[in-house]
């Protein structure tokens, strides 16, 4: 299976701040490209393209995922009618990876990837391992009833977990439901998914 294997502090160090939130980040003491010319590459201006491609690096990191699934989730975007950019976004969004990450099961998106492929999280009642399985309104996902995948969700303090408004979690038996699609107000405010849409039609 093709994965990242990559810092992934780069594009954070590019952009200046940490895209995961994280605030032990390199990102934080080192707000410029790495390399030992980074700081000197700060303020530099970047042409259309180089801000369009990194908007893109941006949201496809974020989301932990290669350019092939990237690419081929914009497809699927441009054929679905209304907005694209949204449309895009939702379909990042509702894949089960983000969704674990998204209820507090896991800390990251990259232990959510882990938890669903080692077989920790169902779907409806059906076990599901592909982190990019896309889920719909009224799909329920849950952690396994064993202690081993339960005892994770517990470590990393599901309880508290800041939940997005599209869903609807059941705390006491490690449940969410996807009530409704995400609007634009749910993705975080750096995303420029303009610009990908730009970058892609190129």
């Amino acid at each position: 299976m093709a994965t990242y294997r990559g810092r992934k502090t780069d594009i954070c160090r590019t952009v200046g701040y940490d895209i995961w939130g994280r605030p032990k980040s390199p990102a934080a003491k080192r707000p410029y490209p790495s390399g030992q010319h980074g700081p000197n590459l700060k303020d530099r201006r970047q042409s259309e393209y180089g801000e369009q491609l990194l908007a893109k690096q941006v949201i496809r990191r974020y989301y932990n995922m290669l350019e092939k699934q990237f690419s081929n989730a914009f497809k699927k975007a441009q054929r679905m009618p209304g907005n694209t950019s949204l449309n895009f976004l939702r379909l990042l969004e509702l894949r089960l990876a983000t969704t674990v990450w998204r209820l507090g099961y896991a800390r990251t998106v990259f232990q959510a990837r882990q938890m669903v492929s080692h077989c920790h999280i169902m779907v409806n009642g059906k076990m599901v391992n592909i982190p990019s399985f896309l889920l719909k309104v009224g799909d329920v996902v849950e952690v396994r009833d064993r202690d081993s995948s339960r005892r994770i969700a517990r470590d990393n303090h599901y309880e508290g977990s800041a939940v997005p408004a599209y869903m609807d979690v059941d705390v006491p038996n490690f449940r969410g439901k996807v009530v409704a699609l995400p609007e634009r107000e749910d993705f975080p405010k750096f995303f420029q998914e303009q610009q990908v849409v730009e970058f892609y039609a190129r």
